[in-house]
């Protein structure tokens, strides 16, 4: 056999492999999902009483420094661990805003885009730090904790 009929050989085994790899790297690559913005680990910076709170202004910053970490599976609420969490989410205006939370949104820098309520239930039943959600992708991340707002940043 000559070289040509080794060569040709050769490429024609190897490009099967090559193809197989191929639609195995598309195959899987389609198949991730990208997790929810809200997912992954925050911690709380800010607190603020914008309206009537259960908390002064010293309980409030008692906060400062928790974390709260969020997954499709579980979530890490300050030390307390929900392992079934149930995510609902809904898109509120301005004035769903004021009516739920008796609170201006411009008031915690928020802008007339929409923004995003998300609500953690446990299979605990309890409401506890991070069960609430408020946010504006790209923007200002929120807790709500008996009428005080917890600034929220996501940690890399």
């Amino acid at each position: 056999m000559s070289i040509v009929g080794h060569v040709k050989r050769f490429w024609r085994f190897h490009s099967l492999i090559i193809g197989a790899f191929g639609i195995c790297a598309f195959t899987l690559g389609c198949a991730v999902q990208e997790p929810a913005f809200y997912e992954g680990t925050w911690v709380v910076t800010k607190a603020y009483n914008p309206g009537i709170s259960a908390h002064s202004v010293s309980e409030s910053e008692k906060f400062l420094g928790r974390s709260i970490t969020y997954a499709s599976d579980t979530a890490k609420l300050d030390q307390t661990l929900c392992e079934l969490p149930v995510y609902s989410t809904k898109n509120i205006s301005n004035q769903d805003f004021y009516a739920a939370f008796k609170a201006s949104p411009s008031s915690l820098g928020f802008s007339d885009d929409k923004i995003t309520e998300v609500n953690l239930s446990c299979s605990e039943g309890t409401d506890i730090l991070g069960s609430t959600l408020i946010f504006q992708e790209n923007g200002n991340t929120y807790t709500l904790v008996d009428g005080t707002f917890l600034k929220l940043e996501k940690t890399l």
